[in-house]
Protein backbone atom coordinates (compact mmCIF):
# COMPACT_ATOMS: atom_id res chain seq x y z
CA UNK A 1 0.00 0.00 0.00
CA UNK A 2 0.97 3.50 -1.02
CA UNK A 3 1.31 5.94 2.70
CA UNK A 4 -0.31 9.06 1.17
CA UNK A 5 1.00 12.25 3.04
CA UNK A 6 -0.34 15.42 1.72
CA UNK A 7 1.49 18.65 2.69
CA UNK A 8 0.01 20.85 5.12
CA UNK A 9 -1.36 24.08 3.79
CA UNK A 10 -0.24 25.94 7.63
CA UNK A 11 4.00 25.25 6.80
CA UNK A 12 5.27 28.65 7.11
CA UNK A 13 7.11 29.82 3.88
CA UNK A 14 10.67 28.72 5.05
CA UNK A 15 9.63 25.36 5.60
CA UNK A 16 7.07 24.57 2.40
CA UNK A 17 8.99 22.60 0.17
CA UNK A 18 8.55 24.28 -3.28
CA UNK A 19 11.31 25.53 -5.40
CA UNK A 20 11.22 29.10 -4.54
CA UNK A 21 12.33 30.54 -7.57
CA UNK A 22 10.33 29.07 -10.07
CA UNK A 23 7.50 29.86 -7.54
CA UNK A 24 8.18 33.66 -8.02
CA UNK A 25 8.60 33.39 -11.61
CA UNK A 26 4.78 31.94 -11.58
CA UNK A 27 3.40 34.51 -9.68
CA UNK A 28 5.43 37.10 -11.79
CA UNK A 29 4.29 35.43 -15.49
CA UNK A 30 0.61 35.20 -13.92
CA UNK A 31 0.83 38.98 -12.78
CA UNK A 32 2.21 39.80 -15.94
CA UNK A 33 -0.83 37.62 -18.01
CA UNK A 34 -3.22 39.86 -16.11
CA UNK A 35 -1.69 43.20 -16.64
CA UNK A 36 -1.76 42.10 -20.42
CA UNK A 37 -5.35 41.11 -20.03
CA UNK A 38 -6.37 44.10 -18.36
CA UNK A 39 -5.39 45.82 -21.79
CA UNK A 40 -6.53 43.69 -24.45
CA UNK A 41 -10.23 43.47 -25.86
CA UNK A 42 -10.76 46.30 -23.80
CA UNK A 43 -10.39 44.14 -20.52
CA UNK A 44 -13.63 42.39 -21.68
CA UNK A 45 -11.79 39.17 -20.11
CA UNK A 46 -9.80 40.92 -17.26
CA UNK A 47 -12.11 40.18 -14.15
CA UNK A 48 -12.69 36.11 -15.75
CA UNK A 49 -8.74 35.78 -15.95
CA UNK A 50 -8.90 36.82 -12.28
CA UNK A 51 -11.31 34.20 -11.52
CA UNK A 52 -9.45 31.69 -13.30
CA UNK A 53 -6.32 31.68 -11.38
CA UNK A 54 -8.56 31.64 -8.32
CA UNK A 55 -9.55 28.52 -9.15
CA UNK A 56 -6.28 27.47 -10.69
CA UNK A 57 -4.73 27.92 -7.02
CA UNK A 58 -6.10 24.87 -5.77
CA UNK A 59 -5.50 23.24 -8.86
CA UNK A 60 -1.62 23.41 -8.52
CA UNK A 61 -1.87 22.45 -5.11
CA UNK A 62 -3.97 19.61 -6.12
CA UNK A 63 -0.48 18.21 -8.53
CA UNK A 64 1.62 19.33 -5.48
CA UNK A 65 -0.62 17.31 -2.87
CA UNK A 66 -0.53 14.16 -4.83
CA UNK A 67 2.33 11.71 -4.30
CA UNK A 68 4.38 11.02 -7.28
CA UNK A 69 4.16 6.89 -6.69
CA UNK A 70 0.15 7.38 -6.56
CA UNK A 71 0.66 9.11 -10.07
CA UNK A 72 2.78 6.44 -11.30
CA UNK A 73 0.38 3.34 -10.24
CA UNK A 74 -2.66 5.36 -11.78
CA UNK A 75 -1.31 6.87 -14.39
CA UNK A 76 -4.32 4.21 -16.55
CA UNK A 77 -7.20 6.01 -14.84
CA UNK A 78 -6.34 9.44 -15.75
CA UNK A 79 -5.05 8.67 -19.71
CA UNK A 80 -8.18 6.15 -19.83
CA UNK A 81 -10.76 8.80 -18.43
CA UNK A 82 -9.17 11.40 -21.23
CA UNK A 83 -9.79 9.32 -23.96
CA UNK A 84 -13.18 8.60 -22.94
CA UNK A 85 -13.85 12.69 -22.40
CA UNK A 86 -11.98 13.12 -25.97
CA UNK A 87 -14.40 10.50 -27.26
CA UNK A 88 -17.34 12.54 -25.93
CA UNK A 89 -15.97 15.33 -27.69
CA UNK A 90 -16.45 13.72 -31.20
CA UNK A 91 -20.01 13.25 -30.18
CA UNK A 92 -21.64 15.38 -28.17
CA UNK A 93 -18.84 18.34 -28.47
CA UNK A 94 -19.92 21.73 -29.23
CA UNK A 95 -18.79 23.43 -32.36
CA UNK A 96 -17.25 26.95 -32.96
CA UNK A 97 -14.92 28.33 -35.47
CA UNK A 98 -15.28 25.47 -37.57
CA UNK A 99 -14.09 22.76 -34.80
CA UNK A 100 -16.14 20.88 -32.54
CA UNK A 101 -13.13 20.88 -29.49
CA UNK A 102 -15.18 21.60 -26.37
CA UNK A 103 -17.69 20.43 -23.79
CA UNK A 104 -20.07 22.66 -22.42
CA UNK A 105 -22.18 22.41 -19.66
CA UNK A 106 -24.62 25.61 -19.40
CA UNK A 107 -21.95 28.77 -20.08
CA UNK A 108 -19.34 26.20 -18.43
CA UNK A 109 -17.36 25.36 -21.34
CA UNK A 110 -13.77 22.72 -20.75
CA UNK A 111 -11.73 21.85 -23.83
CA UNK A 112 -10.54 18.03 -23.14
CA UNK A 113 -7.78 18.14 -25.53
CA UNK A 114 -5.96 20.15 -22.88
CA UNK A 115 -5.92 17.41 -19.80
CA UNK A 116 -5.10 15.14 -22.49
CA UNK A 117 -1.50 16.76 -22.80
CA UNK A 118 -0.84 15.76 -19.60
CA UNK A 119 -2.57 12.48 -19.59
CA UNK A 120 0.08 11.48 -22.15
CA UNK A 121 3.11 12.44 -20.33
CA UNK A 122 2.31 10.58 -17.31
CA UNK A 123 1.44 7.38 -19.43
CA UNK A 124 4.43 7.74 -21.87
CA UNK A 125 6.49 8.31 -18.61
CA UNK A 126 5.44 5.09 -17.33
CA UNK A 127 6.14 3.53 -20.40
CA UNK A 128 9.38 4.10 -20.94
CA UNK A 129 9.66 3.88 -17.30
CA UNK A 130 9.26 0.39 -17.89
CA UNK A 131 10.05 -0.04 -21.57
CA UNK A 132 13.37 1.47 -22.53
CA UNK A 133 13.57 2.17 -26.30
CA UNK A 134 16.36 0.54 -26.98
CA UNK A 135 15.21 0.16 -31.30
CA UNK A 136 13.03 1.45 -33.91
CA UNK A 137 10.17 -0.80 -33.19
CA UNK A 138 10.16 -0.46 -29.56
CA UNK A 139 9.67 3.38 -30.29
CA UNK A 140 6.94 2.56 -32.81
CA UNK A 141 4.91 0.47 -30.33
CA UNK A 142 5.15 2.98 -27.77
CA UNK A 143 3.63 6.00 -29.98
CA UNK A 144 0.86 3.28 -31.27
CA UNK A 145 -0.11 2.02 -28.54
CA UNK A 146 -0.23 5.34 -26.30
CA UNK A 147 -0.19 8.40 -28.08
CA UNK A 148 -1.85 6.86 -31.10
CA UNK A 149 -5.54 7.36 -29.67
CA UNK A 150 -5.63 10.78 -28.24
CA UNK A 151 -3.88 12.34 -31.28
CA UNK A 152 -6.44 10.80 -33.76
CA UNK A 153 -9.05 11.79 -31.54
CA UNK A 154 -7.51 15.46 -31.15
CA UNK A 155 -6.32 15.66 -34.95
CA UNK A 156 -10.28 14.57 -35.61
CA UNK A 157 -11.79 17.42 -34.05
CA UNK A 158 -9.95 19.42 -35.73
CA UNK A 159 -6.74 20.54 -33.80
CA UNK A 160 -3.12 20.60 -35.59
CA UNK A 161 -1.84 22.88 -33.11
CA UNK A 162 -2.46 20.27 -29.87
CA UNK A 163 -1.50 17.20 -32.26
CA UNK A 164 2.00 18.67 -33.14
CA UNK A 165 2.43 19.10 -29.17
CA UNK A 166 1.73 15.46 -27.97
CA UNK A 167 4.46 14.86 -31.19
CA UNK A 168 7.15 16.68 -29.87
CA UNK A 169 6.14 15.27 -26.17
CA UNK A 170 6.78 11.78 -27.66
CA UNK A 171 10.00 12.46 -29.15
CA UNK A 172 11.82 14.58 -26.47
CA UNK A 173 10.43 12.12 -24.21
CA UNK A 174 12.07 9.11 -26.19
CA UNK A 175 15.27 10.51 -26.60
CA UNK A 176 15.29 11.51 -22.55
CA UNK A 177 14.75 7.76 -22.11
CA UNK A 178 17.56 6.52 -23.93
CA UNK A 179 16.59 6.78 -27.90
CA UNK A 180 19.50 7.23 -30.09
CA UNK A 181 19.39 10.34 -32.17
CA UNK A 182 19.83 8.56 -35.22
CA UNK A 183 16.41 6.94 -34.28
CA UNK A 184 14.89 10.10 -33.51
CA UNK A 185 15.54 11.47 -36.83
CA UNK A 186 14.72 8.57 -38.98
CA UNK A 187 11.53 8.83 -37.47
CA UNK A 188 11.04 12.69 -37.61
CA UNK A 189 12.23 12.79 -41.35
CA UNK A 190 9.03 12.06 -42.87
CA UNK A 191 7.77 15.15 -41.51
CA UNK A 192 10.90 17.11 -41.80
CA UNK A 193 11.24 15.80 -46.06
CA UNK A 194 7.51 16.76 -46.06
CA UNK A 195 8.00 20.37 -45.11
CA UNK A 196 10.92 21.11 -46.84
CA UNK A 197 10.14 19.02 -49.98
CA UNK A 198 7.38 22.01 -50.80
CA UNK A 199 9.08 25.05 -50.33
CA UNK A 200 11.79 26.90 -52.29
CA UNK A 201 11.63 26.19 -55.88
CA UNK A 202 10.66 23.16 -57.54
CA UNK A 203 13.85 20.74 -58.46
CA UNK A 204 11.66 18.04 -60.36
CA UNK A 205 8.37 16.97 -60.91
CA UNK A 206 6.84 14.02 -62.30
CA UNK A 207 3.00 13.30 -64.23
CA UNK A 208 0.22 13.80 -62.10
CA UNK A 209 -2.24 11.01 -60.60
CA UNK A 210 -4.90 10.41 -58.41
CA UNK A 211 -4.97 9.12 -55.30
CA UNK A 212 -8.32 8.65 -53.64
CA UNK A 213 -10.18 11.52 -55.43
CA UNK A 214 -7.21 13.43 -54.62
CA UNK A 215 -5.50 15.12 -57.44
CA UNK A 216 -1.52 14.30 -57.08
CA UNK A 217 1.13 16.30 -58.38
CA UNK A 218 4.50 14.31 -57.30
CA UNK A 219 7.04 17.34 -57.23
CA UNK A 220 10.15 18.20 -55.03
CA UNK A 221 11.85 21.38 -54.36
CA UNK A 222 15.72 22.31 -53.85
CA UNK A 223 15.55 22.29 -50.32
CA UNK A 224 13.90 19.38 -50.15
CA UNK A 225 17.10 17.52 -51.79
CA UNK A 226 19.74 19.54 -49.79
CA UNK A 227 17.89 18.09 -46.52
CA UNK A 228 17.36 14.58 -47.88
CA UNK A 229 21.10 14.49 -48.96
CA UNK A 230 22.21 16.12 -45.28
CA UNK A 231 19.54 13.64 -43.25
CA UNK A 232 21.33 10.40 -45.41
CA UNK A 233 25.01 11.76 -45.23
CA UNK A 234 24.19 12.36 -41.42
CA UNK A 235 23.09 8.07 -40.56
CA UNK A 236 25.42 7.06 -43.33
CA UNK A 237 28.15 8.52 -40.80
CA UNK A 238 26.61 7.42 -37.62
CA UNK A 239 25.75 4.08 -38.47
CA UNK A 240 29.02 3.65 -40.89
CA UNK A 241 27.43 1.47 -43.58
CA UNK A 242 30.32 0.81 -45.22
CA UNK A 243 31.22 -2.14 -42.58
CA UNK A 244 28.51 -4.01 -43.14
CA UNK A 245 26.27 -5.35 -46.00
CA UNK A 246 23.07 -5.44 -44.23
CA UNK A 247 23.49 -1.46 -43.35
CA UNK A 248 24.23 -1.16 -46.75
CA UNK A 249 21.35 -2.74 -48.13
CA UNK A 250 19.05 -0.57 -44.93
CA UNK A 251 20.74 2.52 -45.92
CA UNK A 252 19.39 2.19 -49.59
CA UNK A 253 16.00 1.52 -48.91
CA UNK A 254 16.06 4.42 -46.62
CA UNK A 255 17.54 6.91 -49.36
CA UNK A 256 14.43 5.45 -52.08
CA UNK A 257 11.78 5.89 -49.19
CA UNK A 258 12.83 9.59 -48.55
CA UNK A 259 12.84 10.31 -52.02
CA UNK A 260 9.44 9.27 -52.02
CA UNK A 261 8.06 11.01 -49.13
CA UNK A 262 9.84 14.32 -50.83
CA UNK A 263 7.61 13.02 -54.01
CA UNK A 264 4.12 12.44 -52.79
CA UNK A 265 4.15 12.72 -48.74
CA UNK A 266 3.20 16.49 -48.80
CA UNK A 267 0.60 16.26 -51.54
CA UNK A 268 -0.93 13.50 -49.68
CA UNK A 269 -0.88 15.72 -46.19
CA UNK A 270 -2.27 18.26 -48.03
CA UNK A 271 -5.35 16.51 -48.39
CA UNK A 272 -5.69 14.93 -45.11
CA UNK A 273 -6.24 18.63 -43.76
CA UNK A 274 -9.32 20.47 -43.62
CA UNK A 275 -9.48 24.02 -46.11
CA UNK A 276 -9.23 26.28 -43.35
CA UNK A 277 -5.50 24.56 -42.44
CA UNK A 278 -4.69 24.18 -46.00
CA UNK A 279 -5.30 28.60 -46.38
CA UNK A 280 -3.63 28.92 -42.75
CA UNK A 281 -0.06 26.63 -43.71
CA UNK A 282 -0.39 28.68 -47.35
CA UNK A 283 -0.92 31.89 -46.43
CA UNK A 284 1.82 31.71 -43.84
CA UNK A 285 4.73 31.60 -46.47
CA UNK A 286 2.57 35.21 -48.05
CA UNK A 287 0.62 36.57 -45.82
CA UNK A 288 0.01 39.65 -49.09
CA UNK A 289 -1.98 36.72 -51.31
CA UNK A 290 -4.95 37.47 -48.77
CA UNK A 291 -4.31 40.73 -47.04
CA UNK A 292 -7.67 40.88 -46.62
CA UNK A 293 -8.69 37.35 -45.56
CA UNK A 294 -6.48 34.47 -44.35
CA UNK A 295 -3.52 37.12 -44.04
CA UNK A 296 -5.12 39.44 -42.17
CA UNK A 297 -4.36 38.15 -38.73
CA UNK A 298 -0.96 37.48 -39.70
CA UNK A 299 -0.28 41.25 -40.74
CA UNK A 300 -1.72 42.86 -38.02
CA UNK A 301 0.17 41.52 -35.60
CA UNK A 302 3.05 41.89 -37.49
CA UNK A 303 2.24 45.47 -37.59
CA UNK A 304 1.96 45.45 -34.02
CA UNK A 305 4.99 43.87 -32.99
CA UNK A 306 7.11 46.16 -35.28
CA UNK A 307 5.01 49.25 -34.27
CA UNK A 308 5.88 48.60 -30.20
CA UNK A 309 9.90 49.64 -31.43
CA UNK A 310 12.39 49.27 -28.21
CA UNK A 311 9.90 50.24 -25.10
CA UNK A 312 6.72 50.26 -26.70
CA UNK A 313 3.72 52.70 -27.25
CA UNK A 314 2.45 53.10 -23.50
CA UNK A 315 0.29 50.23 -21.17
CA UNK A 316 -3.42 50.79 -22.89
CA UNK A 317 -1.62 53.06 -25.78
CA UNK A 318 -1.48 50.87 -28.51
CA UNK A 319 -3.36 52.00 -31.47
CA UNK A 320 -3.50 48.44 -33.53
CA UNK A 321 -4.39 46.92 -29.90
CA UNK A 322 -6.53 49.31 -28.68
CA UNK A 323 -7.96 49.93 -32.23
CA UNK A 324 -9.01 45.81 -32.40
CA UNK A 325 -7.33 45.56 -34.94
CA UNK A 326 -5.15 43.01 -33.55
CA UNK A 327 -7.65 39.98 -33.72
CA UNK A 328 -7.71 37.36 -30.96
CA UNK A 329 -5.67 39.30 -29.03
CA UNK A 330 -6.96 38.22 -25.93
CA UNK A 331 -6.03 34.63 -26.50
CA UNK A 332 -3.68 33.64 -29.93
CA UNK A 333 -2.53 36.98 -30.62
CA UNK A 334 -1.85 38.51 -27.01
CA UNK A 335 1.97 38.26 -27.52
CA UNK A 336 1.84 40.62 -30.69
CA UNK A 337 -0.29 42.99 -28.40
CA UNK A 338 2.31 42.94 -25.28
CA UNK A 339 4.93 43.95 -27.82
CA UNK A 340 3.03 46.80 -29.57
CA UNK A 341 2.49 48.52 -25.75
CA UNK A 342 5.46 47.20 -23.93
CA UNK A 343 7.89 47.13 -26.60
CA UNK A 344 11.30 45.20 -27.32
CA UNK A 345 12.19 45.24 -23.72
CA UNK A 346 8.70 44.19 -22.16
CA UNK A 347 8.83 41.58 -24.49
CA UNK A 348 12.17 40.48 -23.58
CA UNK A 349 11.12 40.79 -19.67
CA UNK A 350 7.63 38.19 -20.45
CA UNK A 351 10.55 36.16 -22.35
CA UNK A 352 13.30 36.28 -19.55
CA UNK A 353 10.38 34.92 -16.86
CA UNK A 354 9.35 32.32 -18.97
CA UNK A 355 12.92 31.51 -19.04
CA UNK A 356 13.11 31.00 -15.71
CA UNK A 357 10.63 28.67 -15.13
CA UNK A 358 11.68 26.33 -18.13
CA UNK A 359 15.21 26.62 -16.62
CA UNK A 360 14.58 25.12 -13.16
CA UNK A 361 12.74 22.49 -14.94
CA UNK A 362 15.98 21.82 -16.63
CA UNK A 363 17.95 22.09 -13.70
CA UNK A 364 15.27 19.81 -11.78
CA UNK A 365 15.51 17.08 -14.47
CA UNK A 366 19.50 16.89 -14.32
CA UNK A 367 19.08 16.49 -10.44
CA UNK A 368 16.48 13.69 -10.69
CA UNK A 369 17.70 9.88 -10.53
CA UNK A 370 14.50 8.31 -10.98
CA UNK A 371 13.41 7.51 -14.46
CA UNK A 372 9.43 8.20 -14.12
CA UNK A 373 9.80 11.31 -12.03
CA UNK A 374 12.86 12.70 -15.04
CA UNK A 375 10.47 11.66 -17.85
CA UNK A 376 7.30 12.89 -16.66
CA UNK A 377 9.46 16.76 -16.03
CA UNK A 378 11.06 16.14 -19.66
CA UNK A 379 7.10 16.32 -20.66
CA UNK A 380 5.83 18.81 -18.65
CA UNK A 381 9.07 20.67 -20.46
CA UNK A 382 8.55 20.16 -23.24
CA UNK A 383 4.50 21.00 -23.19
CA UNK A 384 5.69 24.51 -22.33
CA UNK A 385 8.65 25.15 -24.20
CA UNK A 386 6.60 24.25 -27.55
CA UNK A 387 3.59 26.16 -26.21
CA UNK A 388 5.79 29.22 -26.03
CA UNK A 389 7.90 29.11 -28.99
CA UNK A 390 4.75 28.06 -31.28
CA UNK A 391 2.81 30.91 -29.96
CA UNK A 392 5.32 33.40 -30.29
CA UNK A 393 6.46 32.02 -33.69
CA UNK A 394 3.13 32.53 -34.86
CA UNK A 395 2.44 36.04 -33.65
CA UNK A 396 6.01 36.80 -35.64
CA UNK A 397 5.56 35.63 -39.20
CA UNK A 398 7.90 32.41 -38.12
CA UNK A 399 5.27 29.58 -37.50
CA UNK A 400 1.71 29.48 -39.06
CA UNK A 401 -1.28 30.07 -37.38
CA UNK A 402 -2.37 27.01 -35.46
CA UNK A 403 -4.28 27.90 -32.04
CA UNK A 404 -1.78 27.10 -29.77
CA UNK A 405 -2.27 29.58 -26.89
CA UNK A 406 0.23 31.38 -24.70
CA UNK A 407 1.11 29.63 -21.17
CA UNK A 408 -0.31 31.21 -18.41
CA UNK A 409 -0.98 34.38 -20.57
CA UNK A 410 -3.44 33.80 -23.13
CA UNK A 411 -7.21 33.80 -21.75
CA UNK A 412 -9.01 30.42 -20.97
CA UNK A 413 -9.35 28.26 -18.27
CA UNK A 414 -8.67 24.71 -19.09
CA UNK A 415 -5.33 25.43 -20.63
CA UNK A 416 -4.40 27.74 -17.33
CA UNK A 417 -5.52 24.97 -15.44
CA UNK A 418 -3.31 22.37 -17.04
CA UNK A 419 -0.35 24.41 -17.04
CA UNK A 420 -0.78 24.76 -13.09
CA UNK A 421 -1.44 20.98 -12.75
CA UNK A 422 1.37 20.26 -14.26
CA UNK A 423 3.74 22.28 -12.73
CA UNK A 424 2.50 21.22 -9.06
CA UNK A 425 3.31 17.68 -10.58
CA UNK A 426 6.92 18.92 -10.46
CA UNK A 427 6.57 20.83 -7.77
CA UNK A 428 5.81 17.47 -5.70
CA UNK A 429 8.77 16.02 -7.43
CA UNK A 430 11.02 18.91 -6.57
CA UNK A 431 10.08 18.29 -2.74
CA UNK A 432 10.48 14.56 -2.49
CA UNK A 433 14.17 15.27 -4.25
CA UNK A 434 15.39 18.74 -1.67
CA UNK A 435 18.00 17.11 -0.06
CA UNK A 436 19.73 17.01 -3.52
CA UNK A 437 22.62 19.36 -2.93
CA UNK A 438 21.79 21.23 -6.41
CA UNK A 439 18.81 22.60 -4.92
CA UNK A 440 19.87 23.66 -1.54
Amino acid sequence: MVNIKFPSLTNNWKNIKLDKVLLVALVLILALGLLAQSSVAQGRFFSKQIILILLGIPIFYLGYSIPTEVIKRTWWLGYGFSVLLLLFVLFKGTESLGAQRWLCFGKFCVQPSEPAKIAAIIALAYWFDQHKPKSLFEIIKAGFIILLIPFALIFKQPDLGTSMVLVAIFFSMVYWAGAKLAQVLVLLSPLIISITSSLSTRAFSLPEFTLFEHSIIPACSVLGIITICLICLFLAIYHKIWRSIFKTIAFGFYTIFAFFIALIGRPIAWGILKPYQQKRLSIFLDPQTDPSGAGYNIIQSLLAVGSGGLWGQGYKTGRLTQGLFVPEQHTDFIFSSIAEEWGFMGALVLLIVFATICFRLFLLIKGLDDSFCKLLVVGVLTFLCFHVCVNIGMNIGLMPVTGVPLPFISYGGTALWVCLFSLGITQRIYADNIGNSMFK
